[in-house]
């Protein structure tokens, strides 16, 4: 059983700070059990809305060269519609946050990648790595978790139409959100719980046994919450 703030099953976040503000996740009594500054960012959102006019505009130019029978074009103005939203999304700013516990450093989570991160101990261990398909943008967003090229985990969106719901008007509403389950084949290891639920709850990762180390899990919930469109 990991010791410390990683002991426990159910850790409340606080998404929708200002960046540089101290965020705090805490249990479900209310007690911060780590700490660190938030690195949400206008920048985020603003690619992400820019990214949905690229592709809404895209297809629907493709769909309308198919209907004027121009196949060739279609597929010109499909491949440049999705290499324009890769290349805003690769423009955002990468993230390096470190998680507190009461001062101490607890947990690194390091960008390499657009949409890869590496999460480390304070004493720079390798605990495993966070990455976002490349394709989430299309459809249901993908986390792979791996180490040392061996799949720990992935979560993903409880399904296609929520997650093109929450694409769509997510930013404006959190009935629009979706949940990510966190599972491997036959082995249900959580969810980070983004939509509200009948009882008001929210923001929260509920992990379920120890089958995926939780300090790379409460990791992959703080940049689900703090970054992720």
């Amino acid at each position: 059983m990991p010791a410390g703030p990683f002991s426990q099953t159910r850790y409340r976040f606080t998404p929708g700070l200002r960046s540089g503000e101290t965020a705090h996740i805490r249990d479900d009594g209310g007690k911060v059990l780590l700490s660190y500054r938030s690195f949400a960012s206008v920048i985020g959102v603003i690619a992400t809305l820019i990214t949905g006019v690229v592709l809404i505009a895209g297809i629907a130019g493709t769909l309308f060269l198919i209907h004027e029978k121009s196949p060739l074009r279609a597929i010109v103005a499909l491949a440049l519609t999705l290499a324009f939203a890769l290349l805003i999304r690769y423009l955002v700013p990468r993230t390096n946050t470190t998680l507190f516990d009461d001062g101490t450093p607890a947990l690194i989570i390091t960008q390499r990648a657009a949409a890869t991160y590496v999460v480390s101990a304070p004493n720079g261990t390798i605990l495993g790595q966070l990455r976002k398909s490349p394709f989430s943008f299309l459809g249901r967003t993908r986390w792979t978790v791996t180490h040392n090229g061996r799949v720990l985990a992935e979560a993903i969106d409880e399904s296609f139409g929520r997650a093109i719901l929450r694409k769509l008007y997510g930013k404006f509403s959190r009935r629009f959100e979706t949940n990510l389950f966190i599972r491997l084949p036959g082995i249900e290891m959580g969810k980070i719980i983004r939509r509200t639920n009948g009882t008001g709850e929210a923001d929260v990762l509920e992990l379920t046994g120890d089958a995926l180390d939780r300090r790379v899990a409460v990791a992959l919930a703080t940049v689900v919450f703090g970054r992720e469109p």
